[in-house]
């Protein structure tokens, strides 16, 4: 029972809404009628008065306040009818389309299209009112079309200008607004204001059938990796075409050291096709730098590449993307000594030969030596700085022990190459 009366209410309000409109219109066309009634007295009038005053039959006040009369009486009469054309004329949202420019800008090209709300028929009956009309005003225009782009999600303005002005479009005829988008999006929602009305449309964009191309986008254009590892591009392609091609993925100007690979969340990909109704395709691009350096893969040196879909069907390129990658070392401090067991005595120095080498890929710069020692023993190391050590390249670094004099009370020990500890006499140290 409930819901029936809530379908009634809806019903009624519908109607009542109907009806006031129809109220509207019919008032508008009373209106309409007796200031047509009004103008064709005062025409008459004026007709009249005019041979009286060529006559002299009247004076020229009389002549020019019948003249004011028709004048106001044809400017009341040209309100209604261009209120009811008004009312009547509507502005229609013809194509949306998605384009890129030369320059790559992403940008939308409205389509407007005037034209008339209800039945033409409805408004031929007037026809033959519209002597009253200047040959402008017969063109039935609408003026001052104001056009926005509207992102759907966060209801703000995403297309530049913010406001397109349309200066104005005659009736059955077409104007364009042009933009650029200031944030990318597949739907939006296209904002009209003219004649005090104002009309939104969601739309989902087309694409621009006559440029078959694909758009390439890596926000991490340009990344920096360490030698031996890999890099991560997140790759996004959007198609600018109705074709259904399939795209061949292809890398040009990176040295043959390095390798690559196109992902598809797990898969590997050398080729794409869009599913009916995508146009947005999101894929990941790796690439794997060597372990070396060499005349190509310079150190802290940009290495610039492109990434490149080719079309399968004709060859053609149908888009490209410039990357760079810009190769890293890493470098590596490995210690090695020839001899790790020694003997010594109470105040006894022993000296021995500590190899220090960078195993990475990048020079190290001030490497400072230093050691751990028992409570009251001394080291000497020469030279305790290394300055400079470039990679695979290695510094001989003597370490002199010196052990207290008393002993120290201490008795130390290590394991030898075969992993033993050895015993170590009283005040004796072991290395």
């Amino acid at each position: 029972m409930k819901r029936f009366y809530h379908l009634l209410l809806a019903l009624f309000l519908s109607f009542s809404f109907i009806q006031a409109q129809d109220d509207s219109e019919a008032a508008l066309l009373l209106d309409l009628k007796k200031t047509r009634a009004d103008y064709e007295v005062a025409k008459q009038k004026f007709d009249n008065d005019t041979k009286l005053f060529n006559a002299k039959a009247i004076s020229a006040n009389d002549f020019d306040r019948s003249k004011n009369e028709l004048l106001s009486r044809e400017v009341d009469y040209q309100k209604l009818i261009l209120k009811l054309i008004s009312q009547q004329s509507y502005i229609t949202v013809e194509r949306a389309v998605k384009y890129q420019d030369k320059r790559g800008n992403r940008k939308v090209k409205i389509t407007l299209q005037s034209a008339l709300e209800g039945n033409e028929e409805y408004l031929s009956q007037f026809k033959d009112h519209f002597d009253v009309f200047t040959p402008e005003m017969r063109s039935g225009k609408i003026y001052n079309i104001y056009v926005s782009l509207i992102d759907n999600e966060s209801k703000t303005i995403i297309g530049t200008p913010y406001e397109y002005r349309v200066s104005s479009i005659e009736l059955g005829k077409t104007a364009h607004a042009d933009f650029e988008l200031l944030k990318d999006a597949e739907s939006l929602t296209v904002a009209l204001n003219y004649n005090n009305r104002k009309d939104e449309k969601n739309i989902y964009l087309k694409k621009d059938a006559s440029m078959s191309v694909l758009d390439i986008t890596s926000m991490q254009f340009s990344q920096e990796t360490d030698l031996n590892s890999k890099a991560i591009y997140d790759i996004t392609l959007e198609r600018f075409s109705t074709s259904d091609d399939v795209y061949r993925l292809e890398i040009r100007n990176l040295p043959r050291q390095i390798t690559y690979e196109f992902m598809d969340g797990d898969s590997k990909v050398t080729q794409i096709r869009f599913s009916q109704g995508v146009n947005v395709k999101k894929l990941s691009l790796q690439v794997y730098l060597p372990d070396r350096d060499d005349e190509q893969v310079v150190i802290d040196q940009p290495i610039k590449f492109q990434v490149d879909a080719i079309t399968a069907s004709s060859g053609e390129k149908a888009g490209t993307e410039q990357l760079e990658i810009i190769p890293r070392g890493r470098g590596k401090i490995e210690v090695r000594a020839n001899n790790l067991y020694h003997e010594t005595t109470s105040g006894q120095e022993t000296t021995m030969d500590v190899i220090v080498r960078n195993g990475g890929s990048r020079r190290l710069d001030n490497v400072r030596i230093t050691t751990e020692k028992p409570l009251g023993w001394e080291t000497i190391v020469e030279p305790n700085i290394i300055r400079s050590l470039e990679p695979e390249k290695e510094q001989v670094v003597k370490v002199t022990i010196i052990p207290p004099k008393d002993g120290g009370g201490r008795r130390t020990g290590s394991k030898d190459k075969n992993g033993s500890r050895g015993r170590q006499p009283e005040g004796g140290y072991r290395r």
